[in-house]
């Protein structure tokens, strides 16, 4: 993606910070993904929390042209947003499965947006069986096991209850059972096979029922994880689960979907001994010029990145020094040739050059916190 400036300045507007969102490379790296398992697989899409960030809505419509037609979202308030953008769009064949499964007073907007629940425990059996039943008809639903994550899914007790009791799941059409790996991202972790064997010895007890097991890091530990479904997040908006090294190592694999600028709207000189920012956290080694570029905590610019993080100026990388502001940085552009200042109208906080993963790892978090993070004070511009 361009990170040349007139291109880049040209659709800013009235904001001082824009992210591009390449669609095309997300669709790519869905379709790598699902050519990762076999045929007979499906391969999902993750697109909660409004798309990891970059718009659920563009990004869903990219990745049904691309082939997609299941899409997992957190809860009801995003599924119906989502659903009633694929309606408008006049994509009614989609799937859309809800992880947060479904809550009391949840039953008719579930129904009428045409949703997919996931269960997690004997409560939300009972009250989208009786719904159904209610209403003289089968609903679809999936069931979420948990093998290990201890967070959502039917905990031991009550599997081992469902296990006895399938009767329960009369007038439910369970399309497929599901759990969640803690490591996937991980290859060695023995955690992955714990959780598949037990995974398996649950499975069994309910035959017929297709499964579903890998998140992006499962896909990468083969295809005995893949099951009948996979269900990418991550993966698909360019972030290697496993490491940027291993999206180093595989240079046709996935692509890098985000470039997020900043306007520069001062450069000054600063004398040496002057400190920068809030708290003078740092003080100038030498005499030297200093961009202000308009992105701050308030945009998702994270107040970690303070004296850490780079930015990419027309090809060169440049540091982010003293403290990251509400609204803007302060970054340190001595060492970039003058010429090349007189040129630059803004700073790349995501690029080539400085990817999600290098800005993650400097704000000590990981990418889907810095994806999800960004807010909507900058422009978005989908290609």
């Amino acid at each position: 993606m361009s990170t040349g400036d007139e291109d880049v300045l040209a659709a800013f507007g009235a904001a001082d910070n824009r992210i591009d969102i390449d669609l095309g490379a997300i669709a790519h790296n869905w379709l790598y993904l699902d050519s990762l398992s076999p045929k007979s697989t499906i391969t999902a899409a993750m697109v909660k929390a409004n798309g990891y960030g970059l718009g659920a809505n563009h990004v869903g419509a990219a990745l049904y042209k691309a082939g997609c037609r299941q899409f997992f979202v957190a809860n009801l308030d995003e599924a119906a947003a989502f659903r009633n953008h694929l309606d408008n769009i006049n994509i009614t064949d989609a799937q859309i499965m809800v992880l947060h499964g479904c809550h009391r007073g949840q039953e008719h907007d579930m129904r009428a947006y045409r949703l997919t629940p996931v269960l997690n425990d004997l409560e939300q059996v009972s009250r989208w069986r009786l719904f159904a039943q209610n209403a003289n008809e089968t609903y679809p639903a999936m069931l979420h096991l948990d093998t290990g994550m201890t967070r959502l899914g039917f905990d031991p007790d009550q599997t081992d209850w469902l296990i006895e009791n399938k009767q329960a799941l009369n007038g439910l059409e369970i399309t497929y059972i599901m759990s969640h790996l803690i490591s996937g991202e991980i290859s060695d972790d023995p955690a992955n096979f714990t959780q598949k064997t037990l995974f398996d010895e649950h499975r069994s007890f309910f035959g017929g029922i297709k499964a579903s097991l890998a998140n992006s890091g499962g896909i990468f530990l083969g295809t005995d994880f893949h099951y009948q479904m996979t269900r990418p997040g991550i993966a698909i908006y360019g972030v290697h689960p496993c490491g940027k090294d291993h999206a180093i190592a595989d240079p046709n694999g996935l692509k890098s979907c985000v470039t997020w600028h900043g306007r520069i709207i001062q450069v000054r000189t600063a004398p040496k001994g002057a400190t920068v920012g809030y708290g003078g956290t740092h003080r100038l080694s030498r005499p030297s010029r200093i961009a202000t570029v308009g992105v701050g905590y308030a945009d998702g610019y994270q107040r970690s990145l303070s004296n850490k993080a780079f930015v990419n100026i027309l090809g060169h990388l440049a540091p982010v020094i003293g403290r990251v502001s509400m609204d803007s940085i302060t970054i340190d552009v001595t060492d970039i040739p003058p010429n090349i200042m007189l040129k630059a109208e803004t700073a790349a906080l995501l690029s080539d050059l400085y990817s999600i993963e290098d800005m993650a790892n400097h704000a000590s978090t990981i990418p889907y916190e810095m994806l999800t993070g960004i807010s909507h004070r900058g422009i978005r511009r989908y290609i």
